[in-house]
Order: structure tokens, then C-alpha cells, then sequence
């Protein structure tokens, strides 16, 4: 039996079946009063389907990210996908928990667009739970609760 369930778990990876999905059970983002010197900030939560994305985007600034985003989505249409919002200071935007379904994932990012120096990422460890998105004046946090 137990080399039967590591065959059906060696599979799974030789079907592209890695990763898990994302299933928030909400994704919450707050804008504190004095985020971004008073000013709009771009914020994107971009979820990686494959290794080789993931070590190209762990390295990856915020400006980078953003200055070469609709490049890599056009190469590597099915290595990553994203979800993009701008938000003003004193924002809160509570999302649904559908609101990143889709095939599984092996990372997932936040990247923050701050025009100070700095990665401004943030890699999310849990695809469960409620996640919220704290931004600061030139920083942000990502905290997940159940």
C-alpha cells in the first residue's frame, strides 16, 4: 500500500500536479493613513506555477517587477498570473475568497511599488486563511490568521 500511494504522489508531480492552490479564505489590504508620502500605490499579489519562475521572481524589486511585468506575462504566459490594484491612502479592500482560484501554485508574492529604494516583496508562506496586506508609509507587511 505505501508504495502504491508514493506512486500516485510521483505522478501527481509528472502531471504538472505540484503546488497547491490558493484558497484564501479572504485577502484584505489596508492603506495607513501616511502610505506612500499621501500618494497612490500600485500593489500586485502574483501567484508562480512553476520552480523556474519562482527563482527568477525571489529576487525580483518591486520596480523591477512592475517595469518588466507585461514582458513576462507575454513570455511565460502559463508560469505566472496576477492580480493588480491601486490603492490611496486610507484604503481597505476586503476580497473574497474566489478571487485567486486557478490552477495550483508553488509561490505566491506581493510586490508593492514604492518609489523609495528597496525589494518592496514580499513572499506569502500560507495559501490558507485570512491574508492581509498592511502598507506603511515606504513598507508593507503580509499576515496570515485563520
Amino acid at each position: 500500500m505505501a508504495i502504491g500511494c508514493a506512486c500516485v504522489l510521483a505522478s501527481c508531480g509528472m502531471l504538472g500536479l505540484s503546488g497547491e492552490k490558493a484558497s484564501w479564505s479572504q485577502v484584505t489590504f489596508v492603506a495607513g493613513d501616511d502610505m506612500n508620502n499621501n500618494s497612490p500605490l500600485a500593489v500586485d499579489v502574483v501567484l508562480v506555477s512553476d520552480e523556474a519562475m519562482l527563482a527568477r521572481l525571489a529576487e525580483l524589486p518591486a520596480s523591477k517587477w512592475f517595469a518588466g511585468r507585461a514582458d513576462l506575462l507575454s513570455t511565460f504566459p502559463k508560469s505566472l498570473r496576477y492580480r493588480g490594484w491601486e490603492l490611496v491612502p486610507g484604503q481597505r479592500v476586503d476580497l473574497p475568497d474566489d478571487a485567486f482560484t486557478g490552477p495550483r501554485v508553488v509561490a505566491a508574492f506581493v510586490f508593492a511599488n514604492y518609489p523609495d529604494p528597496g525589494a518592496h516583496r514580499v513572499r506569502i508562506q500560507k495559501f490558507s486563511g485570512h491574508l492581509v496586506v498592511q502598507l506603511d508609509s515606504n513598507s508593507f507587511s503580509v499576515a496570515d490568521t485563520k
